[in-house]
């Protein structure tokens, strides 16, 4: 009976080497990881790994380009069925429908599990030839704004988009989250606060490459309808600090939000979400993407390939460092790593965030290694920032207070779309750029104490833009 017992511990530990060896995880990763499979697990998600990241066991994303894109993908599936059984292979969203890109998001129940992410991507690459295949990584805002919300899905009766006053030629910031509330179209709803303004779709339906019915101010791409609405709060806060600063600091802007909805009624989204919300905003040309999300450790050339679909349509990115107090120049966060890595993306500007005057706010991410010379990092107010909150939500004069690098990344939106208002005809790197150097040389400087190194970094709230 010992020997049995030996035996089996023996097979287990060998199954497991050949687990950690086939997709191993880095030490530093070893503590995000079991963050999120705690966080997400408790809020009912299941939780596998490939290699460093958390992503949805046994699911992939597939990107197909070219006239015949959705006849190869038809193709594929075919040969995964067969490959896996037609029973254990099942279509979970797509999106797109023209030559230019489609996505499909896939699920194969004998493929994947925690320790089999990476090696499940290869598999299923190599069942259909196919090399843009990817795990699909869940994306969140942060640890701690993730909780149990009520989902709220319904458009307003006879609802529509109301115009803003301002003649000014208008600057258009996609707002990549958990959707907006619309009920903060009208002033009189806002308590003083920035009205939030809408974008308005006002293109042929027959030149859309989604094939989406009446997407009248953008698309939820986790309910795959025409309402991204806001049932978790992060979007409508998001919104309401970017309007905020322009009202404030350049109320000539004459700003409109396209509400992207990639987050669920719980903060939680995932890279396909993710890749399809940015493939809208750059086909629609949104002047300025917020992203006040990412996920660690692993690469994803899909969603990597939809932030350079949009700078070639002249859309620049805001990012949040993220939140684990890591120094980015060794801890990979993503879509933020896209804009340091050898072959860099240079219209993703990234900013950590301070909790009071120039100190840090203490969970904030950052860089050790200078992106621009001068300074290592940019970061902007995120400690405890008042915004609007959704209204079916209840709270106090529709008001709340959240913080992170989240919160931080408004400030760099507002002036982007700043920019975008004075000096409409320039691309999104020039954009980005000029960011930097106005910052670097208006900001406040500082210094932060990080393994044994100084490093200096500026901090901003708003500048004058040439």
């Amino acid at each position: 009976m010992k020997r049995f017992i030996l035996l089996s511990l023996l097979s287990c530990f060998s199954l497991f080497l050949s687990a950690q060896e086939t997709d191993p995880i880095e030490n530093r990763y070893i503590p995000i990881f079991q963050d999120y499979e705690e966080k997400l697990e408790e809020l009912g998600y299941p939780v596998g790994r490939a290699g460093n990241a958390a992503y949805v066991p046994g699911q992939y994303v597939l990107k197909y380009t070219g006239a015949n894109a959705a006849a190869d993908f038809q193709a594929d599936f075919i040969k995964l069925k067969r490959r896996f059984g037609a029973r254990n292979v099942s279509l979970i969203g797509e999106c797109g429908c023209s030559d230019e890109f489609q996505l499909y998001n896939i699920h194969l129940k004998n493929v994947g599990g925690e320790e089999r992410g990476k090696a499940g991507k290869n598999k299923v690459a190599q069942a259909i030839g196919q090399e843009e295949v990817e795990p699909n990584f869940y994306v969140i805002p942060e640890l701690d704004q993730l909780k149990n919300n009520l989902d709220f899905n319904q458009l307003p009766p006879n609802f529509k988009v109301i115009p803003s006053t301002n003649r000014n030629a208008p600057v258009t910031i996609a707002v990549l989250d958990s959707g907006i509330d619309p009920y903060f179209q009208h002033p009189q709803t806002t308590n003083g606060m920035a009205p939030l303004y809408l974008w308005e779709n006002e293109e042929d339906e027959q030149d859309d490459p989604f094939c989406f019915d009446d997407d009248i101010f953008g698309w939820d791409f986790i309910n795959d309808d025409n309402a991204p609405l806001d049932d978790h709060s992060h979007g409508t806060h998001i919104a309401s600090r970017i309007a905020q600063q322009l009202k404030n600091n350049a109320p000539d802007v004459n700003y409109r939000f396209m509400s992207l909805k990639m987050l669920d009624h719980d903060g939680v989204g995932t890279t396909f979400h993710a890749s399809c919300a940015v493939l809208y905003a750059a086909h629609h040309q949104a002047d300025v993407i917020n992203a006040s999300w990412g996920f660690y450790g692993e690469s994803d050339n899909i969603l990597r390939g939809a932030f350079e679909y949009a700078e070639s349509r002249g859309v620049a990115t805001m990012n949040s460092a993220g939140n684990y107090r890591r120094d980015l120049s060794s801890t990979r966060h993503y879509p933020s790593e896209f804009a340091l890595e050898a072959n860099p993306i240079q219209s993703i500007f990234f900013v950590s965030a301070t909790r009071t005057g120039t100190l840090l706010w203490p969970l904030t991410n950052f860089r050790s290694n200078p992106g621009v010379p001068g300074s290592d990092f940019m970061a902007a107010p995120g400690g405890n920032l008042l915004g609007l909150m959704p209204h079916h939500m209840g709270y106090n004069n529709n008001l709340a207070r959240k913080r992170g690098t989240s919160i931080a990344v408004p400030f760099a939106s507002a002036l982007a779309a700043h920019y975008r208002h004075l000096h409409p005809n320039d691309g999104p790197v020039t954009l980005r750029n000029v960011l930097l150097a106005t910052i670097e040389a208006q900001g406040t400087g500082a210094t932060v104490n990080y393994g044994g190194q100084v490093l200096p970094y500026k901090v901003f709230n708003w500048v004058i833009l040439p």
